[in-house]
Formats: C-alpha cells, structure tokens, sequence
C-alpha cells in the first residue's frame, strides 16, 4: 500500500515538474537596477501619473487666465433682401469686448493655486512612484531568495536521492531494512513537494515582477517570458541615527511632502474664495464694427446730408463688490477652512508617526541582525555535525536516519540563514521607503 502510494505521488511530482517545465521555456535576465530603471520607466501607473503631471500645466494656465486679459467677439453675417435696402447682397458686422483686471485681490492667490496644482501631481507622481519602486525592490529580493532556497533543495535532494540509492543498495545485499528505504523514499518525497511549492511561488513572484517593470511578457499555450533575476543576497549591516533619519524623512518623504502642499493649496483656495468679498476693479471697452456698405435701420435725415452708417466704440471702468452672498462665499470658505484642518490634522499624525516607524525598523534590522549571526553558527555547527554523522555512517557508528536527521538539520539552518539575509535586505528596503530615500533614485535618473 506504501509503495503505491509513493508511486502515485512520484507520478503526480513528475506531471507537475512537466507542466511547469513546458510552461517555462524562456526568461531573461534581470538586475535590481534594471529592475528599478524598468519599473520607474514602464510601469502603467507611473506612466499614468507622468501624464497627469503634464495636465498640471494646463490647470496652472487656468488658474492663471484670472490675471490675463478677456476677449469676447461676435461675428453675425446675412443677406440683406427688401425694399428697405438700396442693394441686396451679404452684410457682416463684428462685436469686440475687452476685459482687463486692473485691481483683483484673488489674482495672487490664483497664481499661487496653479503653482500649486503643478506641485501636488509631482509630490503624488512622487508618492506613487516611491511605493511601485519599493514593491518591486521587495518582490525582486523576494525572487532571489525563493531561487536560493531552490538551489539550496535542489542540492539536499541530490543528498537525498542518494540516501535512497544506498538503502536499496543495503537492503539487497542484506545489510538494511525496508523501513529504512521507506524512510528516505518518504523524506526525498516530502522535499520533493516543498520543491514544487517553491518552484510555483518562483513563478508567480517572476510574473508579478514583470508586471510591475511593465514588461509585456508574452503568454501563449506553451510559451512564457518572465524575468530571472539575477544578483545575490548580501547581508549590508546598517547603523541608524534615529534623530538624523527623522529629520532627513520629515524633509525628504514624498507623502508628507504631499500633504503639505495640499495644505498650502487648502489655504489658497481659501484666499481666492474670501477675495469675492473685496472690490475688483476692472478696465472694459467695447467695440462694434458695422462696414459702409451695411445698411441695419432707415430714418428719416434730420441734417441734410446725414449717413445713417457709423461705427461705434465704447470704454469704461466696471466695479464690482459683492456685500451679501446669502451664504455662498462664507459657505465656500469654511468647507474649505474644514479641508485644511483635516490636512493638517493628517499631516501631524504622520509626523509623529516617523520616529516610531524608523524605531519600528530599527528593531526590525537589529531582530535580522541577531537571527543572522546566531544561524551563521548553527550553519557551521549543523555542517560540522553532518561531516561526524558521514564518518559514523563509514564505521557503522552511525543509522541512515542518522544521516537524513543531520542532512535535515542542514537544510533548515541553511534555509533559516537565507531568511534571515531576506529579511534584513527587505528592512533595509522598508528603512529607504520611510526615510524617502526612492526619490534619489528618481533625481539620479532624471540627470
């Protein structure tokens, strides 16, 4: 029963393996610079936000036009017909109206507001941009460390496949038991799944590594194109000044950069709304232009010799001042004294929330730091070990479980040692991400 079972399983491993091995038949490589430069380059919503701060620039033409002068013209045209007109034929005439501010105290906070407008989409571009680049430095650190473990199983299963070998070997020449083949048969099974479940994570961390680059890897019945990272996880020991990375985050993070612009947009709005309350002083002339040989009404001459067709042109100065508004300017201002507040309150808390993010992370690294110095041990103690346990195996000092004991031991140090190493490269990547340090990359990139 054993057997059959271990044979389906064996069966059910080795279709998986095929479809995996048919599924995956070209990658390319991919370093962790060229994953950064890839992602800040193509990704959609990078790309997305790239637009939206180019339409910040018509917006800041709108906000601006307060300040610019107004023209208005109208053009009609027609068929003069009838007794009333010496002659039939077309006729035009043309309308002009010229506006110009001449005294308009929301003309500077408008154009502060426009460029403002330009300044939040680069802090969102900005936000956005931080958070996909810090996504895809993690799942690229991720990938590199499923492949490791990969490597790392590969190589113990060779071990192991070797263990079982040798105990069919024993057991036909009379010198083992079935049990122990049963027992490395089920231990190569038992890693021989965990292999699979790594080789799927492998996939689906590759796939979403292209996604993030924006590479449009093609995906057909037998065919798919993803990235192989390459590269290798160091272990950077890091030394954090709490006070000096607060100080450099509060100036550099691109979110907290952002709600202070949105405060400061807040509170021009605000400017602007309340300026309907003060005088506007604006220059207007108007001009109508009627050509000689178009004829609009028929009176009778009070001088003789008096023509009817004349081109008028008019100027002025026009004031405004709005006293009662029944509510709409001051309704206006405090909704958006209401928005400021909420920025403002919003932009405390993350503030505040700096120190004990970094203080987060700091203990984060120094967890990783201590785990990767206590498994560089256990790796050195657990090889140590496996070499005795091989000599004993020699001498007959030693049981093949013995063995496996000690080869299992191996693997779960080495792949704790790995772990380790990930974790502390992804609080380095969390500690770049609170400091606002992804901007960097992003000036280095512009230049």
């Amino acid at each position: 029963m054993m057997k059959s079972t271990l044979i389906c399983l064996a069966w059910l491993l080795l279709i998986t393996g095929a479809i995996s091995a048919e599924i995956e038949t070209q990658s390319y490589d991919l370093t962790l610079a060229d994953c950064l430069a890839q992602t800040f380059r193509n990704n959609p919503d990078i790309q997305t936000l790239r637009a939206d701060v180019e339409r910040a620039a018509g917006d800041k033409l709108v906000y601006s036009s307060r300040l610019l002068p107004q023209l208005a013209t109208q053009v009609q045209a027609g068929q003069e017909y009838g007794s009333l007109y010496p002659q039939n034929g077309m006729f035009s005439t043309l309308t002009a109206q010229l506006s110009q501010p001449l005294i308009d105290v929301g003309i500077p906070p408008a154009l502060r507001r426009g460029r403002l407008e330009v300044a939040l989409a680069g802090q969102t571009f900005y936000r956005e941009t931080t958070d996909r680049l810090n996504k895809a430095r993690n799942t690229f650190v991720h990938a590199l460390y499923i492949r490791d473990l990969l490597a790392l199983s590969n190589e113990i299963m060779q071990h192991l496949q070797a263990n079982v070998t040798s105990a069919q070997q024993r057991l036909d020449t009379g010198f083992g038991t079935r049990v122990a083949v049963a027992q490395a048969q089920v231990q190569a099974l038992n890693l021989a799944r965990s292999l699979a479940s790594l080789s799927n994570e492998y996939f689906a961390t590759t796939t979403q590594l292209a996604e993030l680059t924006g590479n449009n890897f093609g995906v057909s019945t037998n065919r798919v194109i993803l990235p192989r990272p390459v590269g290798t996880l160091v272990y950077r020991p890091i030394t954090i000044d709490l006070p000096a990375e607060t100080a450099y985050a509060l100036a550099h993070r691109a979110d907290i950069g952002f709600l202070r612009t949105l405060v400061a947009s807040a509170i021009a709005d605000e400017q602007i709304v309340t300026a309907d309350f003060f005088p506007r002083l604006t220059l207007e002339a108007d001009l109508l232009f009627i050509p000689n040989s178009v004829l609009l009404t028929k009176q009778t001459q009070l001088v003789a010799g008096q023509s009817m067709l004349a081109t008028e042109e008019r100027a002025g100065v026009g004031l405004t001042w709005r006293v009662i508004d029944n509510g709409q300017v001051i309704g206006a201002r405090r909704r958006l004294d209401a928005i400021r507040q909420e920025y403002i309150l919003t932009l405390h808390k993350l503030e505040e929330a700096v120190p004990r993010e970094l203080a987060e992370i700091a203990g984060a690294l120094q967890t990783a730091v201590a785990q990767h110095d206590a498994f560089v041990k256990s790796v050195a103690a657990a090889a140590e070990n496996l070499k005795l346990i091989e000599a004993r195996l020699a001498l007959g000092q030693a049981t093949q479980l013995d063995f496996l004991n000690a080869q299992s031991d191996l693997l779960g140090v080495s792949a704790g040692l790995i772990n380790a190493v990930a974790t502390h490269e992804v609080a380095r990547n969390d500690f770049d991400h609170a400091t606002g340090r992804y901007l960097e990359f992003y000036i280095s990139a512009q230049r």
